[in-house]
């Protein structure tokens, strides 16, 4: 049995100690990667809840008559959503654009009640309707995570004349920036 020189006694333990310093490296490396991969698709999930908070709530207010009351449509409510409550604010719908319907535009107003509604006399090449277009806007957030959602959507709606002039003529209800 040969014996090793005297500068080689020890060299197993250091190899052994920097092989054991690079596996530990690996697998903290390792823990960290998956702790940043859960916290994003915690992230991502988060977000998706609160958009579809948001987007229920606009659904909600496109389902009701919300032109009876437009001032009356802004409110915050609370939705649960995923086990956590989310917080959402419906601003007040505004109105984007107005469009007078001709008599000729009318699809059957004889038979068709929303089109008989809105028949003017035949001498006035207008309509007593407009076509309008509103934009809704909610926000959604929730605390637990910090997601804060914004979701704008717009609809189009015929109503009288008289009630659009009214909302025309008041900058309150007129969306600004659009």
């Amino acid at each position: 049995m040969s014996s090793l020189p005297a500068r080689q006694r020890g060299i197993v333990l250091i190899v052994s100690l920097i092989m054991l310093m690079v596996l530990t490296l690996i697998a903290v490396s390792a823990i960290r990667l998956s702790t940043v991969n859960l916290r994003s698709v915690a992230n991502a999930q988060a977000r998706t809840e609160a958009m579809s908070t948001a987007q229920r709530t606009i659904d909600l207010v496109l389902s009701s008559n919300f032109t009876d009351n437009v001032a009356g449509t802004a409110s915050t409510v609370t939705v649960a959503e995923g086990g956590k409550n989310y917080t959402v604010v419906i601003a007040r719908p505004c109105l984007v654009r107005t469009l007078p319907v001709k008599n000729v535009d009318l699809a059957d107003p004889i038979n068709n009640a929303d089109d008989k509604k809105c028949l003017d006399t035949l001498s006035n090449p207008y309509s007593a309707c407009a076509d309008t277009i509103w934009q809704i806007q909610a926000t959604s957030t929730s605390g637990w995570f910090g997601a804060n959602v914004s979701i704008t959507q717009g609809t189009g709606i015929r109503m009288d004349n008289g009630t659009v002039t009214v909302y025309a003529n008041d900058s309150a209800y007129r969306c600004t920036g659009t």
